[in-house]
C-alpha cells in the first residue's frame, strides 16, 4: 500500500525528460542537416508506432479514446484529443495536428468548442515557459556524438525530442495563422474569439509573440467599432500583465500609423490606445517617444486645418498625459507655443481646455505664471459651452492648480469673481463645485477673500498708470460735396487722457488689470438664495468665512439624476474593488465613483431614517422629514383598497418577487416550487457561460466615435483635499440582508397553499352545485365548510318554501309546473332514443 502520507510527485513535462542542450553556435552544412532529420523523423515514427501497439493491445482505454476521436460528437472528440495528447506528447503529434486543423473559418460550431481547450493544451503542456521553440537545424548537430556519450540509443532520443520540438512549432505556427484567418471573418462574434484567444497565447507564452502582436494590432483597423474598440481593452490589459512589453508595442503600433494608405480612422484608434499608456518617472524614453510621435500628427492636423477633429483632442490629451514623465527640452516645445495659443482660441471647448492644460504644465515647468496664460483662461471662462461640457472636473482642476500657483491677489480676485459668475447661471452640481474650488483656494490664503466692497477713489484723481479709454468720434461736416468728403477708418487712434474710470472692470481681457482690488464678492448674496439647498449653503458658508469641507464629489453627487434616484427611494450602487485592468486603471476614475456616507445609505431604511438630522445631506431633508412623519404618525387607514396598494407597493413586495425563485428550504409547502426555480437557473448558467467573459470586456470598451477620455486621477484631488468629515457609522449589511430575508420567509409562506390544501379546494370546488364566481354563490368570510353552506341553503329553501310537504298556493303550483316541465322533457328524450335506434 502507498503512503497517504507521501507527497505527490509531478510527473515530467516532455522538455524535462532530456537536458536543454541550446542552440550552435556553427554553421551547418544543408547535407548534414538533412541527412540528420531524416533520421530524426524516422526514429520518432518508430517510437509512436511501438507506443500505439503496445497501448492498444492490453490497454481498453486508449482503445475507448480511438472510438471517440472517430465517431464521437465535437466535444467527446475535442476531450479524448487533449486527454491523449496530454497523455504523451511526444507520440501524438499527428492527434495534435488534426485538432488544429478543426480551427477552421468554415467551421464556426466548432472551433469555438476547440479554441479555449487548445489554447490550455499549449499554455499548460506543450509551450515551454522559460524559452521559444527551437527549429531542428539550430540544433547542435554536430556535438550530438558527444552529447550522446556514444549511446545509439541516447543519439536517437536526442534526435527525436529535437525533431519533435521542430514539428511542434509548425504545428503552433499553424494555430496562430488559424486565428488570425478567423480574426478576418464577417461574423463579428467569430472575430471576438479569434482576437481575444489571439492576446491570450501572447500573455501566456513568448512563442510566435512578434506575429501575434502583429495579428493584434492590425486588427485595430477592423471597419467594425466594436472589433477595434475590444482590441484596444485587449492590448491595454496585456500591458498591465507585461509592463515590460511597452517599448515592443509601442513600436509595433507606430508601424501601422506610419503605414502608406492607412486609413485616418485606424490612426485615431490607435492614437486612442497610445495615449491610454501607464507611465512613470521610469519610462522616461518612452514618454518622449510619445511626445514625438504626438506632435509629428500634430503638425499635419494643423496643415490640413482640422483642429477642432477628435484626432485633435486625442493628441493634446496625450501629451499632457506623457509631458509630466519626460525630460524635453522647452526650446523644442517652443515652436509649438503660438499654435497651442491659436487652438486655445479658435477650436471647440474640449480641444481648447487640453491645450489650456498643457499650457499651463509649461509655464509650470518654467517656474514662472505667463500672462498670456492666465489671459487665455480668463477668457475662456466666459464660454457658454462650459454648462454643458462633460470636462468640468478637467477646468475646475486646471483653475484651482492655476490658482493656488499664482501670487498676484490681485488677479486671483478677478477669476474667483467670474467663477462665482459662472455659478449664478450653471446647474446645481457645477455651481457647488465651483464654491468649493473657491472656499479651498481661500482657505490657502485669506487675503483673497473680498467680502466687503471697497470705496473707490475719485475719478478725477491722477494715475501715473496707463489707461485706456474708448473715444467718441467727432461728427463730420456736412457737405455736399462728395469729392471733400474725409475717408472713414474703422479704428481711431488718439491720446489717451490722463483721467480714467477707477474700478472693477469684468470685459477687461487681461485679470491683472481687471481691478482686482476694487471687485467684491457680491454674487453670494444671490446665490445665498438659490433653489438648490446646498448651493446655498455653500454660498452662506463663504459669506460667514466658513471652508467648506466635503469629502465627496459635488459634479456627482449633485447632478440631477442622484437627485431622482433618491426621490423615487433608489438604493445606490455599493461600492466595489475594480480590478486594475484595460481602461479602469487609467480612464476610469470618475466613472467608477460611488456616493460615501450617508449617499451611500438607501433612503427607506431604517438606518437613514434613525440618523439625526444633522447628519442628512441638506438637499435630501424634505425626504428625511417624510420619512420621518410616515412611520411615526401616519394614521391606520380602514380602506382595504388603499392598505393592499400600499402592500404592493412596498420594497419588500418588490423584493420578494425578485427572489421568490431564488429562496430555498422555506418550508414543506414550497417544495413544488424548486422544479422551477432550477429551470431558471440552468437557463441562467448557459447564459452566463456562453456571455460572462464577452460582457465583462465589453463594458471596459470605449466608444471610439465620441470623445472617450475621463480625468485622470490627479484631476481629482480638488475635491478629495479635506477628508475632515468623519464617516457617520450604521448597521452592517449582514443583519439588514438577513432580516430581508427572513421577512421574505414569511410573506412567501403565506402567499402560497400546501398542496394537501390546493387539492381539497379543488375537489370542494367541484362538488359544489352552484358555478364559483356567479350570483349564486355564497360569500364565506368566516371560512365555513362546504357541508355547513349546503345545509344553511336547503334551509333558506325550506323557510321560503321550496318544499314537498306544500301542496297548495303558489308554491306548489310553482312546483307543478316545474314537475310537468320535466315530464315533457323526458317524453321527447325517450322520442330521439327511439329515432337513433
Amino acid at each position: 500500500m502507498e503512503d497517504p502520507d507521501s507527497e505527490y510527485v509531478k510527473p515530467k513535462m516532455w522538455y524535462e525528460e532530456i537536458s536543454d542542450a541550446g542552440r550552435t553556435q556553427e554553421a551547418l552544412t544543408d547535407d548534414l542537416v538533412i541527412q540528420l532529420k531524416t533520421e530524426a523523423e524516422k526514429s520518432l515514427i518508430a517510437d509512436a508506432a511501438n507506443y500505439n501497439i503496445k497501448n492498444s493491445k492490453g490497454n481498453s482505454n486508449f482503445q475507448w479514446m480511438k472510438t471517440v476521436m472517430a465517431k464521437g460528437i465535437t466535444s467527446d472528440k475535442v476531450a479524448a484529443y487533449i486527454v491523449t495528447i496530454q497523455s504523451k506528447p511526444l507520440y501524438n503529434l499527428d492527434a495534435l495536428s488534426n485538432l488544429v486543423g478543426m480551427v477552421k473559418v468554415g467551421k464556426k460550431n466548432e472551433f469555438v468548442i476547440i479554441i479555449d481547450s487548445l489554447i490550455e493544451l499549449f499554455l499548460e503542456n506543450l509551450l515551454i515557459p522559460h524559452r521559444k521553440l527551437l527549429s531542428f537545424h539550430t540544433r547542435p548537430l554536430t556535438k550530438l556524438d558527444e552529447l550522446s556519450s556514444g549511446n545509439a540509443a541516447t543519439r536517437k532520443k536526442y534526435l527525436a525530442y529535437w525533431i519533435f520540438e521542430d514539428q511542434l512549432k509548425q504545428i503552433y505556427t499553424t494555430f496562430v495563422l488559424s486565428l488570425n484567418k478567423i480574426s478576418h471573418d464577417t461574423v463579428e462574434k467569430s472575430k471576438e474569439k479569434a482576437i481575444g484567444a489571439l492576446k491570450k497565447l501572447l500573455a501566456g507564452n513568448p512563442e510566435q509573440e512578434q506575429n501575434l502582436l502583429k495579428h493584434l494590432v492590425n486588427k485595430l483597423g477592423d471597419p467594425s467599432k466594436k472589433i477595434a474598440s475590444k482590441v484596444i481593452y485587449l492590448l491595454s490589459s496585456l500591458l498591465n500583465q507585461h509592463s515590460n512589453m511597452q517599448g515592443v508595442v509601442l513600436n509595433e503600433v507606430e508601424k501601422v500609423l506610419f503605414r502608406t494608405n492607412v486609413s485616418s480612422r485606424t490612426q485615431y484608434y490607435a492614437l486612442c490606445f497610445l495615449s491610454q499608456f501607464y507611465l512613470n518617472h521610469e519610462n522616461k524614453a518612452i514618454a518622449e517617444h510619445l511626445i514625438g510621435l504626438y506632435f509629428s500628427f500634430f503638425k499635419a492636423c494643423v496643415k490640413k486645418g482640422e483642429v477642432n477633429s477628435r484626432m485633435m483632442s486625442v493628441l493634446l490629451m496625450g501629451v499632457n498625459r506623457a509631458f509630466p514623465y519626460a525630460e524635453l527640452e522647452l526650446s523644442k516645445l517652443s515652436d509649438h507655443i503660438d499654435t497651442m495659443y491659436r487652438i486655445v482660441h479658435i477650436a471647440n471647448f474640449n480641444v481648447s481646455l487640453h491645450a489650456l492644460r498643457l499650457l499651463h504644465q509649461v509655464s509650470c515647468k518654467e517656474n514662472t505664471v505667463n500672462d498670456r496664460f492666465l489671459s487665455a483662461l480668463y477668457r475662456k471662462l466666459s464660454d457658454p459651452h462650459i454648462t454643458s461640457t462633460f470636462h468640468q472636473a478637467i477646468l475646475l482642476s486646471l483653475v484651482y492648480k492655476t490658482l493656488t500657483y499664482d501670487k498676484q491677489v490681485d488677479r486671483i480676485k478677478v477669476i474667483i469673481k467670474r467663477l462665482l459668475q459662472i455659478a449664478i447661471y450653471a446647474q446645481p452640481s457645477m455651481a457647488c463645485g465651483v464654491l468649493y474650488v473657491v472656499s479651498q483656494v481661500i482657505r490657502r490664503n485669506h487675503a483673497l477673500s473680498a467680502l466687503i466692497l471697497p470705496i473707490t477713489p475719485d475719478e478725477d484723481d491722477d494715475d501715473e498708470d496707463e489707461k485706456y479709454s474708448d473715444v467718441k468720434e467727432e461728427p463730420e461736416e456736412e457737405t455736399n460735396n462728395e469729392s471733400e468728403a474725409k475717408p472713414c477708418f474703422s479704428w481711431i487712434h488718439k491720446k489717451n487722457s490722463n483721467k480714467r474710470r477707477v474700478g472693477y472692470n469684468g470685459l477687461h481681457r487681461n485679470p491683472l488689470h481687471a481691478g482686482g482690488e476694487y471687485c467684491c464678492y457680491t454674487e453670494l448674496n444671490f446665490l445665498k438664495s438659490h433653489f438648490h439647498p446646498t448651493v446655498a449653503l455653500f454660498a452662506e458658508n463663504l459669506l460667514n468665512e466658513k471652508t467648506i469641507n466635503y469629502t465627496g464629489d459635488p459634479l456627482k453627487d449633485f447632478s440631477l439624476i442622484r437627485f431622482l434616484d433618491r426621490f423615487v427611494f433608489k438604493n445606490p450602487k455599493r461600492a466595489q474593488d475594480f480590478p486594475k485592468e484595460g481602461l479602469q486603471s487609467v480612464l476610469r476614475a470618475r466613472q467608477n465613483y460611488r456616493p460615501k456616507g450617508i449617499r451611500a445609505v438607501p433612503v427607506q431604511s431604517t438606518t437613514y431614517v434613525n440618523n439625526d438630522e444633522e447628519n442628512i445631506p441638506i438637499e435630501e431633508r424634505f425626504l428625511y422629514m417624510y420619512l420621518q412623519k410616515r412611520n411615526k404618525g401616519a394614521p391606520a387607514k380602514d380602506d382595504d383598497d388603499d392598505s393592499d396598494l400600499d402592500s404592493v407597493a412596498s420594497e419588500e413586495f418588490e423584493e420578494m418577487l425578485d427572489k421568490m425563485i431564488k429562496i430555498k428550504d422555506v418550508g414543506e409547502d414550497l417544495d413544488y416550487m424548486e422544479s422551477i426555480e432550477e429551470g431558471f437557473k440552468s437557463k441562467k448558467k448557459r447564459g452566463k457561460e456562453e456571455s460572462e467573459e464577452d460582457v465583462k470586456e465589453e463594458e471596459d470598451e470605449i466608444d471610439l466615435d465620441e470623445d472617450p477620455f475621463e480625468p485622470d486621477e490627479g484631476d481629482e484631488e480638488v475635491f478629495n483635499e479635506d477628508d475632515d468629515d468623519s464617516e457617520i457609522l450604521f448597521d452592517s449589511e449582514e443583519e439588514e440582508s438577513e432580516s430581508k430575508h427572513k421577512k421574505a420567509k414569511k410573506e412567501t409562506s403565506s402567499l402560497f397553499a400546501s398542496a394537501e390544501e390546493f387539492a381539497s379546494m379543488l375537489e370542494e370546488e367541484g362538488a359544489a352545485k352552484t358555478a364559483p364566481g356567479s350570483s349564486n354563490a355564497w360569500s364565506t368570510k368566516d371560512n365555513a365548510h362546504l357541508r355547513q353552506i349546503a345545509w344553511e341553503e336547503k334551509r333558506n329553501q325550506w323557510l321560503k318554501g321550496y318544499n314537498k310537504t306544500m301542496g297548495k298556493g303558489e308554491r306548489s303550483g310553482f312546483k307543478s309546473k316545474r314537475k310537468q316541465k320535466g315530464k315533457q322533457n323526458g317524453h321527447n328524450f325517450q322520442n330521439k332514443k327511439k329515432k337513433k335506434a
